[in-house]
C-alpha cells in the first residue's frame, strides 16, 4: 500500500491510471464493507426469522401474541429500512432491540410452551373424562331403554287390568241393576205379602167376631136359661112355704109376686154381670194377643230406658287406651249397654258396658281415613261413621255387613242418622251437606254451603249445620235454601240437639258453649268457666240425657259440667285425662259417661 502511494505521487503521471484504479478500489471496498455487515445483519435477521416462523408455528394454539412478537414481525417485514442503511449506529441499536426481543419472545415461548403442556395435560383429562361420561351416557342409556321397555311392559299390564276393570265394573253395574230388580220385587212381594196378611188378619178378625158373637149368644141363653130355673126354684120354694102356713092363701097375694119377680130379676142381674166380666176379661186378653202377634217388628227396636233426672258424673270408672292414634269420635247405643269409639286408626271398637268396666265386642273396618264422628240408629243395629277418605260408612251390627257413602269430594266431618233408620245426613270439607237413602246407598239431596261444615244435626223436617264462617245454618228439608242463621263470635266445632228438639248445644273456638232455643231461634245461655279452652276444631259438647247439664272436655284434660237451668259450673273432673279431650257421650240410662282424648285413651265415668 505505500509503494502504491509513492507510485501515485510519481510527477511523471505514469502511474495516475493505477492511482485512480486504487482509489475505486478503495471506495469499492469502503462501499462494500457497509453492505457486508448488512449482509451479516440480515443473515442473521432471516436467522431470526426462520426461528420466529418455527415458534409461530408452534405456538398458534395461543391467542394471545406480545407486542414484541408483532414488532420483530413488523421489522422483518417491512425490511430493512434506509436509515439503516445509512446508519449503522442505528441498525447495532435495532440489533440490539431485537436481541431484547428475542429474549422476550424466548420467555415468551417457554411460557407458551408451559400453557401448550398444562393444556395438553387438561385436554387429555377431559378425553378421559369424557371417555368416563360417555361410558356413563351408554349405561343410562341401556338403563333407559330398560324402563322403557318396563313402562311399555306395565302399560301393556295397565291394558289389561284396565280391560279386566272394565269388565268388573259392567259386571258389577249388571249385578246391581239385578240387585235392585230384587230390592224391587222384594219390596213388591213384602207389599203384597203385606196386603195378603191384612186381608187373613180382618178375616181372621171377622171370624173371630163371629166367634165371639155366636160365644156371647150361647153364654146369654145359658144365663137366660138359669135365670127361668132360678125363678121356678123360687116360687116353688115360696109356694111351698104358702102351703105350710095355714093362716094365710098367699097364691094369688100381689106382694108375694112382687116378691118373686125382684128376686128373679136380682138373680139374673148377678148372672148376667158375672157372664159380662169374664166376658170382658176374655175380651181383653183377645185383644191382646193379635197385638203381640204383630209387634215382633218392635221387638227389634229395644226401647232404651230413658233417665227422667239425671246426676253428673263424679267419679272414674274405669281408664283403659282403646285405639292406637288419636280417638275422635265417642257414642253410647240407645240400649245404653254398649259404646262404640273410633279415630285416626282408621277403625270403630264396639265395647261392652259390663261390671263397670269396657269389654272390647267387635271391630268394625273398611275405612281409608281417620274416623270424625260415630252415630246409631233409633234401633241400635245400625252404626253410621263419617271418614276423612271422603265417604261415610254404614255398618249393619246383626249382619256384620257394611256400605260405603261416596259422592264427597273432601273429608267428611260428620254423619248422622235422621228419625227413620233408612235417611242419614253427611257434611264434608267441600262444603256440602248431602241427604242419602240408605237402602239405595245413594245421595237424594245435595245442599251447598258457602263454608266448610263442622257438624251437623237433623230431625224428619229440617236439619242444622255448623260452619267455620261462625255460623249456624238452618235448613228446611222442602226447601233448598237456608231459612235462618245465627252468628257466634268463632267458628263453630260441634252441635248436640236433645231428643225433646227444643234446644240445641253449640260449642265455639272462643272457649264457650251456647244453648240455644228452637223456638225462638235465639241463644238463651253462654256456659263459660275459668280454665276451659277448646281443644281443636272438632271438639264435642253433649247435653245429659234431661237437658239439665252440658258437658265438653277441656284442652288440658279436664271435662267441665254446667247447669243448664242456672247457667252456672256445676263441677269439672280433672285428672284422668292429661291431654286434650276430643269427645264425651253420655248413655240414654243416665248411668254412665265415656270421654276420649288425643293421646289413645277413654275414660268411663259414673255418679257412684
Amino acid at each position: 500500500m505505500q509503494g502504491a502511494e509513492r507510485r501515485a505521487r510519481d510527477p511523471g503521471g505514469k502511474t495516475a491510471w493505477k492511482t485512480h484504479i486504487i482509489r475505486q478500489l478503495r471506495h469499492r471496498d469502503h462501499a462494500q464493507l457497509v453492505f457486508q455487515e448488512l449482509i451479516q445483519s440480515y443473515n442473521k435477521l432471516l436467522e431470526k426469522s426462520v426461528f420466529l416462523k418455527d415458534l409461530t408455528d408452534k405456538i398458534q394454539t395461543d391467542p394471545i401474541v406480545s407486542p414484541g412478537v408483532h414488532h420483530a414481525a413488523r421489522i422483518l417485514s417491512e425490511g430493512p429500512p434506509v436509515a439503516v442503511l445509512a446508519d449503522p449506529p442505528a441498525l447495532q441499536q435495532e440489533i440490539a432491540e431485537l436481541h431484547i426481543y428475542n429474549g422476550e419472545l424466548a420467555f415468551q415461548a417457554c411460557e407458551l410452551k408451559k400453557k401448550v403442556q398444562e393444556r395438553d395435560e387438561e385436554l387429555k383429562r377431559q378425553k378421559c373424562s369424557i371417555s368416563f361420561l360417555s361410558t356413563q351416557v351408554d349405561d343410562h342409556g341401556r338403563q333407559c331403554q330398560c324402563l322403557q321397555d318396563e313402562t311399555a311392559r306395565l302399560d301393556s299390564s295397565n291394558a289389561d287390568l284396565k280391560r279386566d276393570y272394565d269388565q268388573l265394573l259392567a259386571q258389577r253395574l249388571l249385578l246391581e241393576e239385578r240387585l235392585h230388580e230384587a230390592e224391587e220385587q222384594e219390596r213388591e212381594l213384602i207389599g203384597t205379602m203385606t196386603k195378603k196378611k191384612a186381608l187373613e188378619a180382618e178375616h181372621q178378625n171377622n171370624v173371630n167376631e163371629r166367634r165371639k158373637e155366636e160365644m156371647w149368644r150361647r153364654l146369654l141363653g145359658k144365663a137366660l136359661r138359669k135365670t127361668v130355673s132360678a125363678e121356678g126354684d123360687i116360687r116353688h120354694r115360696l109356694h111351698t112355704d104358702l102351703c105350710d102356713s095355714s093362716s094365710l092363701e098367699m097364691s094369688g097375694s100381689p106382694e108375694i109376686e112382687k116378691t118373686i119377680s125382684r128376686k128373679s130379676r136380682s138373680q139374673s142381674m148377678i148372672s148376667l154381670g158375672s157372664s159380662k166380666v169374664m166376658g170382658a176379661l176374655r175380651s181383653l186378653f183377645d185383644f191382646r194377643r193379635p197385638q203381640d202377634d204383630c209387634s215382633m217388628d218392635d221387638d227389634w227396636y229395644h226401647h232404651p230406658s230413658v233417665c227422667v233426672i239425671c246426676c253428673p258424673p263424679r267419679r272414674a270408672l274405669y281408664s283403659k287406651e282403646v285405639h292406637d292414634s288419636e280417638v275422635h269420635a265417642v257414642k253410647f247405643s240407645p240400649t245404653s249397654r254398649t259404646v262404640a269409639t273410633g279415630g285416626a286408626d282408621r277403625v270403630v271398637k264396639i265395647w261392652g258396658v259390663l261390671g263397670g268396666q269396657l269389654q272390647g265386642q267387635q271391630v268394625l273396618q273398611g275405612s281409608n281415613g281417620g274416623i270424625t264422628s260415630i252415630d246409631f240408629d233409633p234401633s241400635g243395629a245400625q252404626l253410621l261413621a263419617a271418614s276423612f277418605d271422603g265417604s261415610a260408612h254404614l255398618w249393619r251390627l246383626d249382619s256384620k255387613s257394611s256400605e260405603k257413602l261416596t259422592g264427597h269430594t273432601g273429608k267428611v266431618t260428620a254423619a248422622r242418622f235422621k228419625m227413620s233408620t233408612y235417611r242419614a245426613v253427611t257434611c264434608s270439607m267441600d262444603r256440602t251437606v248431602r241427604e242419602w237413602d240408605l237402602h239405595k246407598a245413594s245421595c237424594v239431596r245435595q245442599i251447598p254451603v258457602p263454608s266448610y261444615c263442622s257438624d251437623v244435626v237433623c230431625s224428619d223436617s229440617y236439619m242444622i249445620s255448623g260452619h267455620h264462617d261462625k255460623k249456624i245454618r238452618f235448613w228446611d228439608s222442602r226447601s233448598p235454601h237456608c231459612t235462618h242463621e245465627v252468628t257466634l263470635e268463632e267458628k263453630v266445632t260441634s252441635l248436640y240437639m236433645e231428643p225433646e228438639q227444643t234446644q240445641l248445644l253449640s260449642c265455639s273456638r272462643d272457649d264457650a258453649l251456647r244453648l240455644l232455643d228452637l223456638r225462638t231461634m235465639s241463644v238463651h245461655l253462654v256456659f263459660r268457666a275459668d280454665g276451659f279452652k277448646c281443644g281443636c276444631d272438632w271438639t264435642k259438647a253433649i247435653l245429659s240425657p234431661d237437658a239439665s247439664y252440658s258437658m265438653a272436655g277441656s284442652s288440658d284434660g279436664t271435662i267441665f259440667i254446667w247447669n243448664t237451668r242456672t247457667g252456672l259450673l256445676e263441677h269439672s273432673l280433672p285428672g284422668e285425662h292429661s291431654v286434650a279431650v276430643n269427645a264425651v257421650a253420655w248413655s240414654v240410662s243416665g248411668d254412665y259417661v265415656v270421654s276420649v282424648d288425643r293421646g289413645k285413651k277413654a275414660v268411663l265415668w259414673s255418679e257412684y
